[in-house]
């Protein structure tokens, strides 16, 4: 004779006790409480809004680097340098730059100018690169001294032609006015002059 098995079991939800007959032997899968589910929706917004933040920062953060300029203009105080249509001396104008204005570049340099991107209304230009520098032109305006051993030479632009005339040279202890200073370059009351032979004059 065949005896069929049957098992129970106490249902933890309501009390119950339950008869599994041999079609249905095995055990019942657990319910899910009402505190669990809320905790696991809680736990997935806390997820979502955790990506969420993380996806917007990153867009922020990209957006701001492709603002940040790659160069800048260094050029007397009341100049301005020009930003042309094509890489030549006598190439269309199309807009301008002021001492400290910054901008985006590809680094693409051709006969003496430097691509710009994003400058005029035809999305691109070219600036010279005599008056272009890789950091941010600090405002000075105060007399330095020269700590050159002789002299140094005072130029027409970052490693251009010297001034012509006296001019063209700075004595080792002579004062001269500082408006803009890099690393490598001042802008000076004489012309542009390598930074590492100026020092702020310690009797002024």
């Amino acid at each position: 004779m065949f005896l069929k098995q049957y098992t129970t079991k106490k249902d933890q939800l309501t009390g119950r006790i339950i008869c599994y007959g041999p079609q249905n032997h095995h055990e019942e899968p657990q319910r899910e409480t009402k505190e669990n589910r809320q905790v696991r929706n809680w736990m997935i917004i806390v997820v979502c809004a955790a990506v969420i933040l993380a996806v917007v920062a990153l867009i922020v953060i990209r957006a701001r680097a492709e603002d940040q300029p790659d160069a800048w203009i260094l050029c007397m105080p009341e100049g301005r340098v020009n930003i042309r249509r094509t890489p030549e001396k006598d190439g269309i104008i199309d807009g301008f730059l002021e001492c400290g204005d910054g901008f985006r570049t590809d680094g693409v340099c051709r006969n003496g100018f430097v691509h710009a991107l994003g400058m005029t209304e035809n999305g691109e230009g070219w600036i010279y690169c005599g008056f272009v520098v890789t950091d941010r032109p600090e405002k000075v305006y105060e007399n330095y001294v020269c700590v050159a051993r002789k002299c140094v030479a005072c130029r027409r632009w970052c490693d251009g032609p010297q001034v012509s005339g006296r001019a063209r040279w700075l004595k080792n202890g002579s004062n001269v006015t500082v408006f803009y200073r890099t690393k490598e370059w001042s802008v000076t009351s004489r012309g542009y002059i390598q930074s590492e032979w100026l020092e702020v004059d310690p009797e002024l």
